[in-house]
């Protein structure tokens, strides 16, 4: 809540050609979100986004780079992330799934226990920053993903209509 507070004030103070900030919450605190959202009321420079559960939750949605990332061809049928219903927003432990994948990897040196984020950088820079598969990110992940998308769409609709009305 205060680096929300924080940013905003720099924003209201300084200038910044971005288009919009995204704001994403990796917990279900509605609370939380109730507060952020009446700070960022009458601003259309900003998006929240709540990951549900948690961000690790959109990084499983991407299953493909996922299984990359992991070097997992194949996982075993009891794998949490192997259940034939398996969808990654209702996972209810997202940091224990991709710790579970450290684990059967032999990939990696260590494990990603309750997160880490040396890991989750290298899958950031190594497949997210080349190739995310929004898609799958979506199907995965509707009511955390698909609405950031949705209200992001929105705002760069506005802001290229906004921009338009100017030049």
């Amino acid at each position: 809540m205060d680096a929300v507070r924080r940013l905003l004030n720099v924003l209201d103070t300084e200038f910044f050609d971005h288009a919009f900030f995204v704001i994403i919450l990796d917990r279900r605190t509605r609370t939380v979100q109730q507060q952020i959202n009446r700070l960022l009321r009458n601003r259309s420079r900003f998006a929240l986004g709540v990951a549900i559960e948690e961000i690790e939750a959109w990084w499983l949605g991407d299953r493909k780079n996922t299984l990359a990332w992991a070097g997992l061809n194949a996982l075993p049928s009891d794998a949490r992330y192997a259940a034939e219903r398996y969808k990654a927003e209702r996972d209810p432990e997202p940091k224990k799934t991709l710790d579970e994948l450290t684990r059967l990897s032999d990939r990696f040196d260590r494990f990603y226990g309750e997160g880490n984020m040396d890991m989750a950088i290298e899958f950031g820079e190594d497949y997210w920053r080349r190739f995310a598969h929004l898609d799958a990110i979506r199907t995965e992940c509707p009511q955390g993903y698909g609405r950031l998308e949705r209200v992001a769409a929105n705002r760069f609709r506005s802001a290229k209509q906004t921009a338009g009305r100017l030049f």
